[in-house]
């Protein structure tokens, strides 16, 4: 792994890069959790993936979004994170030189990829597949219900996001989903119900939005959400 940046608009991005031990079968790029909550590409969700991909065959970019840790910005531009995407879409496949792309992301990451693939303006990148680590449909609408959320109690003001329904509805690329059974901003049976039937969705037992098995934003279950990435990594990136 190694500390690499980009530009997005006038900004330089922060960003980590990892190459596998042989050729890079496709590359990952993954993005991290909401940028205003404490969210960033050091979160262990994130690093786990990208290590995970590693093992896969692949090379791996995450990257903070503008605004975030050392990256340069505004971090509650959502417009300007949507480019961040594309840059880092643009940076990795650069970097990679081929084969094919994909996109992944952690909550907000996730969020805003199927917001930049169904709804914004502009040409679509071009992926292979996606993975897409409990991606919130149920989003808290207050810093109370953020602080209940980290600190695993019942939120009270967390509203349904249509939106990301119906960009998870949109998905016509191979997909992953993964989310904690007890995801309380990303019910498993919301996003059974919402996505496209070539989807495939892992529920792991007993762990929370943040895939732990402690009371809020606890430390990472790996074992299980490991075990989950290579599951969809397997299935995601062809063999041969």
């Amino acid at each position: 792994m190694r500390e690499v940046s980009f530009i997005s608009g006038i900004h330089r991005i922060d960003a980590r890069w990892y190459e596998p031990s042989g050729p890079a079968r496709g590359t990952l790029v993954v993005a991290h959790p909401h940028p205003a909550h404490g969210g960033n590409m050091d979160h262990p969700v994130v690093t786990a993936t990208c290590e995970r991909a590693t093992a896969h065959g692949l090379a791996a970019l995450r990257f903070d979004f503008r605004g975030v840790g050392l990256s340069e910005g505004d971090r509650t531009d959502f417009e300007g994170h949507l480019d961040d995407w594309r840059m880092a879409l643009a940076d990795a496949t650069r970097r990679s030189g081929s084969g094919p792309i994909y996109g992944a992301g952690f909550s907000y990451g996730s969020r805003s990829l199927a917001w930049l693939l169904h709804r914004a303006p502009g040409p679509r990148p071009e992926l292979a597949g996606l993975l897409l680590l409990a991606p919130a449909t149920r989003v808290p609408t207050s810093r109370r219900d953020f602080g209940n959320l980290l600190l695993g109690r019942t939120l009270s003001e967390a509203a349904l996001d249509g939106h990301v329904l119906e960009n998870l509805r949109s998905i016509t690329l191979p997909c992953e989903v993964l989310v904690g059974a007890n995801d309380v901003v990303a019910p498993p049976a919301e996003l059974a119900a919402n996505l496209p039937a070539h989807a495939n969705l892992q529920v792991l037992p007993d762990l929370n939005h943040f895939f732990s098995r402690s009371t809020g934003a606890g430390a990472l279950a790996r074992e299980p959400f490991t075990a989950a990435v290579d599951t969809a990594l397997a299935r995601l990136v062809p063999t041969g």
